[in-house]
């Protein structure tokens, strides 16, 4: 058992680590609670997890991750882990989360204190020589763990939208640019999708080289998200030349949302400013139409530059949410 600093008077409360795959099922299950009751519908699905630790060697779950329980049932998590950013600087990323019913104790500010804790003691035994911070993401209004952070000393580094098409009638029909195709990536040619999204992606400010190794690419190829059949690439001859790679998330099947979302929508430098991109968006929302499927939506940085916003909202989308990436140095 692990001593929490901080933590509530509740009778049977208890710390442990990890213990084995069964708790990737306890983390799904809070975790998706704790979410709803910040606002956000998200799931990370048992399966999910057990693929991010099975396939990335640099992730250890019984450094990263400790349970809460009363007697013997789960009501919260705290996990952390660290990433490099495209800068340079190693940050620790964590969430602490909590069954809504303790949210009037402290219980997650203990968990919260005790992820930065933790990050500490993994920093020290991991020698940096640049900079290093706190990190965590929430949705950007006030809720609970938005606020937590706040108060932690955390400040928002990088926003987002989520943005919604809230039907999918009346979807204007793009052309492709003269010399493309559509067609369906062969399993042979997946590598190469994901090399071309690489390439694509890399002047975002999200983009990290190290997000596109080996052992990256394996866990993508084995994620619940990884169907495609439900792609849309555009294809110069043997090239890949644009993609909307889309899925139906998790949340929306458990909700009963019949909603589509196109998780990366980039275009190659080559075939930039032709249009591309609205041909690729148009063909993915009649497929989805096709599919039965009644809404979609997609996320984008608010800092980009290059009038993806605009686009969006020219094909139907508004804005839904903001989310942003919250940072605090590590001292």
């Amino acid at each position: 058992m692990i001593e929490v600093s901080g933590a509530p008077r509740i009778d049977g409360l208890a710390f442990r680590r990890f213990k084995d795959k069964s708790d990737f099922s306890v983390m799904s299950s809070v975790g998706m609670v704790s979410w709803r009751a910040d606002g956000v519908d998200n799931i990370q699905t048992e399966e999910e997890l057990a693929n991010e630790y099975d396939s990335l060697s640099s992730r250890d779950p019984s450094s990263e991750i400790v349970i809460a329980e009363v007697k013997g049932r789960p009501v919260g998590y705290g996990q952390a882990w660290p990433e490099l950013d495209r800068d340079g600087e190693r940050v620790f990323w964590h969430i602490a989360h909590t069954i809504p019913e303790l949210r009037t104790t402290n219980l997650r500010l203990a968990m919260f204190r005790l992820n930065e804790t933790r990050i500490r003691s993994m920093a020290k035994t991991r020698e940096w020589v640049g900079k290093t911070s706190f990190g965590a993401w929430a949705l950007d209004e006030s809720n609970d763990w938005r606020d937590m952070l706040l108060a932690e000393g955390y400040a928002p580094v990088m926003h987002f939208y989520e943005m919604i098409r809230q039907d999918l009638n009346g979807i204007p029909d793009h052309p492709l640019p003269a010399g493309l195709e559509i067609r369906a990536a062969r399993p042979e040619e997946y590598l190469k999708v994901w090399n071309a999204r690489k390439e694509a992606l890399r002047d975002k400010p999200f983009f990290l080289e190290s997000n596109y190794d080996k052992q990256h690419y394996e866990l993508w190829v084995n994620e619940p998200t990884f169907t495609p059949g439900f792609w849309q690439v555009a294809w110069d001859g043997d090239r890949v030349a644009g993609m909307a790679e889309n899925h139906v998330p998790v949340e929306d099947r458990f909700l009963g949302r019949k909603r589509g979302h196109s998780q990366m929508l980039f275009v190659m430098p080559g075939w930039r400013r032709r249009g591309l991109a609205r041909a690729l968006l148009s063909r993915s929302l009649m497929m989805m139409r096709e599919m039965g499927l009644k809404e979609a939506s997609l996320d984008v940085e608010t800092q980009n530059t290059s009038g993806e916003i605009q686009l969006y909202e020219g094909m139907g989308y508004s804005i839904a949410k903001k989310y942003a990436l919250y940072k605090k140095p590590l001292d």
